[in-house]
């Protein structure tokens, strides 16, 4: 959270990509906690799950393209879910004039995110922000931040194959 509010960015996360957080509590315990300590930070807000009756016609349009199918047929299917809610509120924010970055870690989703022009941000710019913020004292620190972070998904590669290891050098060197 302080990267975010250093950097003067909030978060806006959907409905459905909380319940997702939720479900996985199973398979990663306590994230569901961590979770719903997040929700708490002023610098995140949760965004009404999408119903025909109330969600922005924008979001709705924007969701069932995504989708290819209708609405309630489209929330029905699981897969996927999260980051197609993500683009359809990313395209609406944006369409209103927004700055908007999409936090999308899975590669299907930063797909969608660029094939309707929304720029992606990642664990691991976040991660360079808080290095060039200096929150890291060494590169195991930084390491060791990624490694736990990795522990809660599927979708980061390796720490070898992103750029974390060189932005650290970078900012080291400066």
């Amino acid at each position: 959270m302080d990267v975010l509010k250093r950097a003067s960015l909030s978060l806006l996360v959907p409905q459905e990509v909380c319940d997702e957080v939720a479900r996985k509590d199973r398979k990663y315990q306590g994230l569901a906690l961590r979770w719903a300590k997040l929700e708490q930070s002023e610098h995140i807000r949760v965004l009404p799950a999408i119903e025909a009756l109330t969600a922005p016609t924008r979001v709705v349009e924007v969701f069932e393209d995504v989708r290819g199918r209708q609405l309630e047929d489209a929330l029905r299917d699981g897969k996927d879910l999260g980051e197609a809610v993500v683009v359809a509120h990313g395209v609406h924010y944006q369409d209103l004039g927004h700055e908007v970055y999409v936090a999308i870690d899975d590669q299907g989703g930063q797909a969608l995110a660029a094939e309707r022009n929304l720029q992606v941000i990642t664990i691991e710019d976040v991660l360079v922000m808080a290095t060039n913020f200096g929150y890291f004292n060494s590169e195991g620190e930084l390491k060791k931040a990624y490694d736990k972070l990795r522990s809660f998904g599927d979708g980061l590669p390796p720490y070898s194959s992103t750029p974390l290891s060189t932005s650290y050098k970078e900012w080291r060197g400066r």
